[in-house]
């Protein structure tokens, strides 16, 4: 009875001990055949339970293998034994088994914030799971992060781990998510004034695309100045997910005209200031932003006016065009009028007359003789009349007189004479006797002639022929001198031209 108390009180001993086995009693638990291996944990599986009992024992109580099927928060089997070799003592062992080889349930998954826009998540968002387990319960639950990609119906799982280790089915949440900023474009209202720059305020709309939440919004934006080779507009669109992008419109702009910087003619005036054939006037400028494109050359030829005056402007290469502005000149470029030239030949001489207009200002004669170079006789003043008192009798000459006007303006007429002594026969101081005939050049205009002859001073005889000869007769001894004028019309008129000649012969007695 001794010995059975104190084997029931060690059993009581042990039982009351939480560990898996007792190795001071000698007997070795193995789990699934692993000598000390059975744990205290939790098992997900079957484990079969053994016994090493230790030698010289007798009287095993339940020391055979077992096997644990089913889930259990813990089940202790205890195996006690006898050991006959040296003092009687009673060994005992209890092991406790927990198995839990069901997964836990992961019963909801939620995001850990609200949607940004529209119900859409644009930027990396933390799910939380929630679950439950019936018997080892609930370890932990995966709290997953969402950074993309981008879909209309993105989706993140989670699970929930019970403590002995099983793992529950995915739970998964679905949302829309779009974190990729839209694409922007710019749209201006037109195209630019001139040469790819903008002369006036311009609006530039933004248009957007997006490929997944697609476009919420887009701003426009206007361009007014200031001027800027390098100016820009910015607008931003924004897209469902609540993602902004911002665009940007490079453009030129020059609202500001340019100035015409001057003028200048393609030749100096022809002469005393004035032109006198058409004259082109060219302008230039400065811009200060997009620079001179063009400017205007004007060309004059009309009207005369000694006031004349062309306007011309300057464009730059925005299109902006200047306020005109003035270049004044004297223009004349009609020729003067120069009439009724006439070359009366003399002996020795050759007078020449005309008529000029009273915009003549100066006189240039030449007289040329065959095909040899013109010799100038006179280059002055205004004059209206010259008596070239080189000419040599015999010689044909051409004689032209060129009138010009303060513009320098020309007009030439010309008109041929020819000298030689106007008083043919009796030659000067020639001597006669009784009587002789006179003869002498024929003028071209002359209708008759007016013929007087003196003797001593005073005048014998008045004669008017009508052709360039005269017979007289029945003469007194001594110096006559005779003279003879053209008559022209009729006789009634006593209109004569200039003398044609003055000569003198000798009667002898």
């Amino acid at each position: 009875m001794r010995r059975r108390f104190v084997i029931l009180a060690l059993a009581a001993a042990v039982l009351a001990v939480p560990a898996a086995a007792q190795a001071d009693v000698g007997i070795i638990a193995a789990c699934n055949g692993l000598a000390n291996g059975c744990s205290t944990g939790w098992y997900t599986s079957d484990v079969k339970v053994s016994f090493i009992l230790p030698g010289g024992s007798s009287n095993p109580q339940n020391c055979g293998d077992q096997t644990i099927a089913n889930d259990t928060a813990g089940i202790t089997i205890t195996c006690s034994v006898v050991v006959v070799n040296g003092p009687p003592q009673c060994c005992v062992l209890a092991v406790t088994i927990k198995r839990d080889a069901t997964p836990p349930t992961a019963t909801a998954i939620s995001a850990q914030r609200g949607p940004d826009t529209n119900g859409w998540y644009n930027h990396a968002v933390g799910v939380t799971v929630q679950g439950t387990d019936n018997l080892s319960g609930i370890a932990s639950c995966t709290t997953p992060t969402f950074a993309g990609p981008d879909s209309s119906s993105a989706a993140v799982s989670g699970t929930c781990t019970d403590s002995a280790g099983n793992i529950s089915a995915a739970k998964t949440l679905s949302f829309p998510y779009d974190s990729t900023p839209p694409n922007v474009a710019p749209a201006p209202a037109r195209g630019a004034d001139a040469n790819d720059w903008y002369n006036h305020a311009v609006n530039v709309a933004f248009t957007g695309t997006d490929s997944v939440s697609g476009i919420d919004s887009c701003t426009s934006g206007s361009y007014s100045g200031p001027d800027n080779g390098s100016a820009s507009v910015s607008g931003t669109c924004r897209d469902k997910a609540g993602n902004t992008a911002t665009g940007s419109f490079a453009l030129h702009y020059d609202s500001t005209p340019p100035t015409v910087a001057g003028a200048t003619p393609d030749r100096q005036p022809d002469a005393n200031g004035w032109y006198n054939h058409d004259v082109t006037i060219t302008y230039s400028g400065a811009d200060a932003t997009s620079g001179i494109d063009s400017c205007d050359a004007p060309k004059y030829d009309k009207p005369n006016d000694p006031s004349a005056a062309v306007s011309g402007r300057c464009r730059d290469k925005a299109g902006n065009v200047s306020a005109p502005t003035s270049f004044a000149f004297k223009f004349d470029s009609t020729p003067p009028k120069l009439t009724k030239l006439a070359a009366a030949p003399q002996s020795g001489a050759v007078a020449l007359t005309w008529t000029a207009s009273a915009d003549v200002k100066a006189i240039k004669i030449t007289r040329t003789r065959g095909d040899r170079e013109p010799v100038t006789l006179y280059d002055g003043k205004r004059i209206s009349s010259f008596m070239d008192k080189k000419a040599q009798n015999g010689n044909r000459y051409t004689y032209a007189v060129i009138a010009l006007d303060e513009a320098g303006n020309a007009t030439t007429d010309k008109a041929a004479g020819n000298p030689s002594a106007p008083l043919l026969a009796p030659r000067q101081s020639a001597l006669v006797h009784g009587g002789t005939t006179l003869r002498w050049q024929a003028s071209s205009h002359a209708t008759y002639y007016n013929v007087q002859l003196w003797l001593r001073g005073r005048k014998v005889l008045t004669s008017w022929p009508g052709g360039p000869s005269l017979r007289l007769s029945n003469l007194h001894p001594g110096a006559y001198v005779w003279l003879v004028w053209p008559g022209l019309g009729p006789r009634t008129r006593h209109q004569y031209g200039p003398l044609i000649g003055r000569s003198t012969f000798i009667v002898k007695g």
